[in-house]
Parts: structure tokens; C-alpha cells; sequence
């Protein structure tokens, strides 16, 4: 017999001895089994809802704006999001097209821009790690 959805998520996000995987982290599956959200959400409770790929991408979308923190918080200052903005955001299928597509973009520029700077430092005739063979 197979376990219930719920079951199966609450174990940590590495393959267990018994083979079974969790697909979210406990994190996002206790803000997704709430009754009723809270009015604020962190940019990881944010992250769970709209599933976009991890707490990292929400500052993505900020800068993007195409998500908007509650009140002027300062630059290193903990960012809380409007639940009803965050529920209609995940309702509206354009722009949940758009968030993906930004998120492709952001990461896509980031890995060339690594990729260019580890051509850039073996393409000089020097070796990687700085020693001559």
C-alpha cells in the first residue's frame, strides 16, 4: 500500500535508507498544510507558495518587480510579501510564465558568466590552479 502524499513529504530532501525521496522541504510543506496563511510571508514561505525553485530566486523577482516586499525595508533587512499578492500572483498564468522566464534568464546569464571566466582564466596558456606543468 502507498503511503499518503503527506507521508511521503515528511522526510528530509536526501534519499533515505528505505529509498523513499522527499520532494519539498519541511519548510515549504508546513507553510502548504496550513489552514489558514498568515498575511505576511518570508521569501522562503513566498518561495513554498510559488514554488520558484528555492528562497534564492525571490530577490531575482524583486529586482525584476515582479514581486513587491511589504512596507520600504532596507537592503539587509528581512523582506515579508502580501499573502493575497503572492496568491494572485500564483493564480494568473501570464505571469507565472513571466516569473519562470525571468528565473531561466537570471540563472542562465549567471552559469555563461561563469563559464566565460573559466574559459577566460584556461584559455590564457596558464593551467587552472596557477602551476606550470
Amino acid at each position: 500500500m502507498n503511503p499518503p502524499i503527506n507521508e511521503r513529504l515528511a522526510y528530509p530532501p536526501v534519499a533515505k535508507a528505505n529509498g523513499r525521496v522527499d520532494l519539498i522541504t519541511a519548510q515549504a510543506r508546513e507553510v502548504l498544510n496550513l489552514r489558514r496563511l498568515p498575511a505576511m510571508l518570508t521569501a522562503a514561505q513566498t518561495a513554498a507558495l510559488l514554488d520558484g525553485g528555492g528562497e534564492h530566486n525571490i530577490p531575482v523577482l524583486v529586482r525584476k518587480g515582479l514581486l513587491e516586499p511589504l512596507g520600504n525595508p532596507p537592503a539587509n533587512a528581512v523582506k515579508y510579501f502580501a499573502t493575497v499578492e503572492v496568491l494572485e500572483l500564483a493564480a494568473d498564468i501570464k505571469r507565472l510564465g513571466r516569473i519562470r522566464d525571468v528565473i531561466y534568464e537570471y540563472w542562465q546569464g549567471k552559469n555563461a558568466a561563469k563559464t566565460e571566466a573559466n574559459h577566460r582564466v584556461s584559455g590564457n596558456g596558464s593551467p587552472r590552479n596557477g602551476h606550470r606543468s
